[in-house]
């Protein structure tokens, strides 16, 4: 088990957030993605892992979706990616817009809880070097997302 500093920041929060689930959903994706490199005999790049998750409101991700992706509304999730570091520690702040979360989950008729753990799980995927931007980059994301999810007992959220 690749060890794991987390530092989760509610700045604004949700009554069914809670700092143990969203741990235990970081730690979940961590695992599964150091499983990818072991199924493929192979040692992950990175040794520990550093992330900050902040749980914010709809004009900070406004105005952090603006000032780095050049988008000028409220995103779901940003994950600033700083890559490893010479003690191979992958680092990164993850940043979960909780209005765009509840209004998703609503739309996508998903309970709260599934659709927060999928949006974390994303980020720290995210974070490890995973990203949806090829079509093959995005099945293979995808897939370890639903993998993921579905270990947490939680619906494939690409099925609605």
């Amino acid at each position: 088990m690749i060890p794991l500093e987390l530092d989760l920041q509610f700045p604004l929060t949700h009554p069914d957030l809670d700092a143990s689930l969203v741990e235990l959903w970081v730690q979940q994706a961590l695992t599964a993605a150091v499983t990818v490199y072991e199924d493929a005999d192979l040692l992950p790049p990175y040794t520990q892992a550093m992330f900050t998750i902040r749980f914010c409101d709809a004009d900070e991700a406004q105005a952090l979706n603006l000032q780095f992706r050049d988008k000028d509304y409220a995103t779901n999730v940003l994950t600033f990616e700083y890559g490893i570091d010479e003690t191979g520690t992958v680092s990164s702040d993850i940043i979960i817009c909780v209005p765009v979360l509840i209004a998703e989950a609503e739309e996508q008729q998903k309970p709260f809880l599934h659709h927060a753990a999928h949006l974390c799980v994303h980020g720290v995927l995210h974070a490890l070097g995973y990203d949806h931007l090829e079509e093959d980059d995005a099945e293979e994301m995808e897939s370890l997302e639903i993998d993921i999810l579905h270990q947490l007992t939680i619906a494939n959220p690409y099925s609605h």
